[in-house]
């Protein structure tokens, strides 16, 4: 008779009536959480990692240095405008300083401190303009054209957008500000806009090539002169006209932001008007300055002109627009 076999020995820590145990994995050390960078930082890494544009006088591309030829860079930048392209004042910056790209780009700047729309745009008194955009000797075919313009068209005649309200009855910003009259500036400003997009197709060596504009910031009226070199202080600008048509201190940010707004909005609008025309909005970039300051605060150096930071956070914003716009013209 055969012995009965004997149960088999359980392993241990195996329950009865399982095939195998499994040993118990051993704990996996817990990966901390990645830590995100702050888009704001991200972004100035990606910035830093561009190329700083190269800025070129008309002088520069005639001078026969072929490094200073707009035609040895990958891409060819024409700019004109104001002292947002040129010398705002001491300690010396500009918006162009600051732009960058992720290709070598020459940036050449014809732009005056002090320039009007209006005065860019008259061609018998802007020979630079002219040259650089139809003459096949001297000028290039570009593949974006920016422009700083505006802004001193409005501020050259704040006063002349300002009324007084009778008996100083005035309570609200539109009662302070002359409509007709700053219709009358924009319209003007448009207009000089329109003269230089009809220059540009006047001829086929730059006819259709894009323009980028843009939309300014809200400046605070204030008594904060700006410095330039060998010229001493000038301005306060808007504060003087805000002053001289008796605008209570409360009530004057925000007529000035009215009439920044009513520039904005016209600007804007030749995007529907003009073939190839681009607009950046720009307002709300900066740290506004402090109403009464009479040095540099927020992010502006003086009145009207930013400071470095206030201009790199300007450049920020026209970069990726600038950049598509060559991209899309480059072979």
């Amino acid at each position: 008779m055969a012995k009965p076999s004997k149960p088999a020995k359980r392993r241990p820590g195996v329950k009865r009536g399982t095939t195998r145990g499994r040993a118990k994995a051993p704990a996996r050390a817990r990966t901390p959480p990645a830590k995100r960078t702050p888009p704001r930082k991200a972004a100035a890494r990606v910035r830093a990692a561009l190329w700083p544009v190269t800025v070129l006088s008309v002088t520069d591309t005639q001078s026969g240095d072929p490094d200073t030829s707009p035609g040895a860079f990958e891409a060819r930048i024409l700019a004109e405008g104001d002292s947002w392209f040129t010398i705002g004042a001491i300690p010396s910056s500009n918006l162009l300083f600051e732009l960058r790209f992720p290709r070598r780009t020459a940036v050449v700047n014809i732009a005056y401190p002090g320039d009007t729309i209006v005065r860019i745009a008259d061609i018998a008194a802007n020979p630079d303009l002219r040259e650089m955009l139809t003459d096949r000797n001297s000028g290039w075919r570009w593949h974006a054209i920016v422009l700083s313009g505006g802004g001193n068209d409005l501020i050259d005649r704040a006063r002349e957008c300002l009324r007084a309200p009778p008996g100083g009855s005035g309570s609200a910003p539109a009662d302070y500000v002359d409509a007709a009259a700053l219709g009358r500036v924009i319209a003007e400003v448009k207009k000089g806009y329109r003269d230089i997009a009809a220059l540009r197709d006047s001829t086929s060596l730059n006819a259709g090539v894009t323009i980028v504009a843009h939309t300014y910031d809200y400046a605070t009226p204030r008594n904060a002169p700006a410095k330039f070199l060998f010229a001493g202080f000038k301005g306060p600008w808007l504060h003087r006209a805000f002053t001289d048509a008796g605008v209570p201190e409360p009530l004057r940010v925000a007529i000035a932001d009215r009439l920044f707004d009513a520039l904005a909005d016209g600007i804007t609008a030749l995007e529907r008007e003009i073939a190839h025309f681009r607009v950046v909005r720009t307002r709300k970039s900066l740290v506004r300055a402090a109403l009464g300051e009479t040095g540099a605060s927020g992010d502006w150096l003086n009145e009207i002109h930013p400071t470095s930071a206030g201009y790199a956070k300007l450049a920020a914003k026209l970069e990726p627009v600038i950049d598509a716009v060559v991209a899309a013209a480059l072979p």
